[in-house]
């Protein structure tokens, strides 16, 4: 699991915060795991997340999100009782004014450090390390056991960013003729996401590249069948030509 960055000292009396969202919530101040109940727990987590597009959030809008079946006096009660119980742990884990509240800036987030990673994998930046990307193999579920509406799509991006990179770091080992160690990698997406045609797509090529010819069209015929029995859909063209089947022959009917 990609965790936040170790502990740094703190400066100006200010205490070092650790946020891990990933496998479950846990918020350590200087090191220290610090209790909160759950209302303040969903304050910082969704201020966490959602700052990854913006820096901050409105009252109205957190209190509507959070207690959406609350009436707005009441859900903005019920922020104002969360956010004193997290100034009570530490006064600089968030800031603000009256309108508007955001995650303090030395907050260190799990989260945005696996998604940091996997940009960096994804643009190059970061060196193809595969004992490193493996990390992103058994990456752990965003709060788990959280029954949030607004927590799907960050659930969905977190995942979706996973398989991309996965994906892409597969693609460059294939490159780079190390077959094997794409191998390895892209079975973790076709795993989870079996009628994913591009992670087929290079799961084949791999196969080709390593001089397993037998191995790559039994991929494509598995795939080829699971997609027409989910989806009623055909390969496409592209995916059969790497076979150097003809179109016909590239269904797999």
């Amino acid at each position: 699991m990609i965790t936040p960055a170790d502990p740094v000292p703190s400066d100006a009396g200010r205490a070092s915060a650790q946020l891990s969202l990933l496998g479950g919530f846990e918020l350590r101040i200087d090191g220290v795991e610090a209790a909160l109940p759950m209302h303040a727990r969903r304050v910082i987590a969704y201020l966490a997340l959602r700052k990854s597009s913006d820096r901050e959030c409105t009252r109205q809008v957190l209190a509507e999100r959070l207690w959406e079946d609350s009436p707005p006096v009441r859900s903005l009660a019920s922020l104002r009782t969360a956010l004193w119980r997290i100034r009570r742990v530490d006064p600089h884990l968030l800031t603000g004014d009256t309108e508007r509240v955001a995650l303090a800036d030395h907050v260190e987030v799990d989260v945005h450090c696996f998604r940091r990673y996997a940009e960096g994998l994804l643009s190059g930046v970061t060196t193809c390390v595969p004992p490193d990307v493996r990390l992103l193999c058994g990456a752990a579920e965003l709060l788990p056991g959280w029954d949030e509406d607004w927590l799907m799509l960050f659930r969905e991006q977190v995942r979706m960013l996973r398989l991309h990179t996965l994906e892409a770091v597969a693609r460059r080992l294939c490159e780079q003729g190390r077959h094997p160690q794409a191998i390895d990698l892209i079975l973790w997406v076709v795993a989870e996401e079996p009628l994913r045609e591009s992670a087929r797509a290079v799961l084949i090529d791999a196969h080709l590249g390593a001089g397993n010819a037998a191995e790559a069209h039994r991929q494509f015929h598995l795939f080829a069948t699971g997609l027409w029995h989910e989806l009623a859909l055909r390969p496409s063209p592209e995916l059969g030509r790497r076979l150097g089947l003809p179109a016909a022959a590239a269904t797999g009917h």
